[in-house]
């Protein structure tokens, strides 16, 4: 299997699991959806042959963070809001996650073209 096949299915797992995270009505779940994000990043740089610590990784983020951030930012404010910012969230949250793993995909994907997954 080639690895990029192996990342478009972490990412989808990583960005339902936000979703679901998003659910829980606690101020500052997107410090935890971050957290995945680095853990996602660091996930996908081994399925290229690559190691990262979360410093790197957090670098890799970069590529998406203003988007992100404010996704987060608007996750966490929808919590406040009854049923429709509650339903928001666990979307925004996704979207989030999916943002930064396509974009360390596509990064890794660039340097390493055609790399096999080997799980």
């Amino acid at each position: 299997m080639l690895a990029r096949e192996h990342c478009r299915q972490m990412v989808l797992n990583y960005a339902a699991v936000a979703g679901v995270g998003g659910l829980i009505p606690v101020p500052g779940t997107s410090m935890a959806v971050t957290a995945a994000e680095v853990k996602l990043v660091v996930d996908i740089a081994a399925a290229y042959g690559e190691r990262i610590d979360d410093g790197d990784a957090m670098k890799l983020i970069g590529l998406s963070t203003v988007k992100n951030l404010g996704m987060k930012v608007v996750g966490d404010v929808a919590g406040w809001v009854p049923l429709v910012g509650w339903a928001a969230r666990p979307a925004l949250y996704a979207a989030s996650v999916k943002a930064v793993g396509e974009a360390a995909t596509r990064h890794y994907e660039t340097r390493h073209p055609q790399a096999l997954f080997h799980g």
